[in-house]
């Protein structure tokens, strides 16, 4: 991640709000967020936007054992 990236996303991560929501949001114990940022680098200033994905009860991966549920996706050759 880049370090104006980063910046965006340290100033969206400060609101209080969102914090407060995250908490409400993700209450068991495999739930996460997820934080895509991004950002125009303005002449004098930066102005950057960020989408918090949130998903509920991720499975946990079985360790040494593949992925029964996934496909395997191969792109067309072109």
């Amino acid at each position: 991640m880049s370090e104006k990236t980063e910046q965006i996303a340290a100033l969206a991560a400060k609101s209080s709000d969102i914090a407060d929501t995250l908490d409400q949001v993700l209450v068991g114990p495999n739930d996460r967020a997820y934080v895509v940022c991004s950002y125009d680098d303005c002449r004098l200033y930066l102005k950057g936007r960020c989408t918090i994905y949130t998903v509920l009860d991720v499975p946990r991966m079985k360790t040494g054992q593949p992925c029964s549920s996934y496909e395997k996706y191969q792109a067309p050759e072109s």
